[in-house]
């Protein structure tokens, strides 16, 4: 499956609850880490079976807690806690190093 597929894959799971950014339709990146943070996210998710809704569980549970900052646009703070997700779903698999 194509890494587009698998964005488009997990958009849908997304859409109702944490949707990516998008403006006009078109995905935001601000900055080249976002890109990089949702790509990172796609690979693991294929590579370690991460199902979309555990992904998406544990997106919904970052957003939640990530602190409010009226200086972080909403790019930035949807990836961050996209990343928070990330090392949550590896860390509870113990893939992550200490």
């Amino acid at each position: 499956m194509t890494e587009r597929a698998v964005i488009d894959q997990v958009d849908a799971v997304l859409v109702g609850s944490a949707k990516l950014p998008r403006d006009n339709g078109e995905l935001v990146f601000e900055e080249p880490w976002q890109g990089r943070a949702l790509g990172m996210g796609v690979v693991a998710m294929e590579r370690f079976d991460i199902t979309r809704e555990e992904f998406r569980d544990a997106l919904i549970a970052a957003i939640a807690s990530h602190p409010d900052d009226p200086d972080e646009t909403v790019a930035t703070a949807y990836y961050a806690a996209w990343l928070d997700a990330l090392e949550g779903v590896l860390g509870q698999r113990a893939l992550l190093g200490a």
